[in-house]
């Protein structure tokens, strides 16, 4: 038996790679919808994931997770529930302070808003499923908004 050349060996591994585990179809595009928003001339700061928990799949096929993030002194936590390809987010602002949740769907032009409670609490609902960004919009002018880096719902 010949040993095979290291370009030899390259192809052949290559060839396997495309195979089996092929690029996602809609990974150009989701790409795309990321660096879109990465461009744009919002001024967005990330927040850091602090936090990514699963619990329990629901008994009707629902799946829920939640996500924590952190920027400076505000602890984001959403807790997200999935049913097909609709999604629902509720979450709690620490410290509660004023603010307006924006989520920016990566696939979906339209942006879905909520108004944070006293108590710090919000929920967005009848959210497309995919590639997603929350922009946090304190009312107070003197703080910036902020936002989550991009996660996938």
């Amino acid at each position: 038996m010949s040993e095979l050349s290291r370009d030899a060996l390259l192809a052949i591994v290559r060839r396997v790679w495309e195979e089996r585990d092929p690029v996602p179809e809609d990974l150009v595009a989701r790409m795309q919808a990321t660096a879109a928003i990465a461009a744009s001339d919002l001024d967005l700061e990330l927040m850091v994931l602090v936090e990514r928990s699963t619990e329990l799949v629901g008994a009707r096929g629902t799946t829920a997770y939640t996500l924590r993030f952190v920027h400076g002194d505000t602890d984001l936590l959403l807790r997200i529930a999935v049913d097909g390809d609709r999604s629902r987010v509720d979450g709690w602002v620490v410290p509660p302070e004023p603010m307006t949740i924006r989520a920016l769907p990566g696939a979906e032009p339209d942006t879905h808003d909520a108004v944070v409670t006293e108590s710090g609490r919000f929920e967005l609902t009848d959210l497309p499923v995919g590639l997603m960004r929350l922009r946090l919009e304190p009312h107070d002018t003197s703080r910036a908004a902020f936002a989550t880096p991009t996660f996938e719902i």
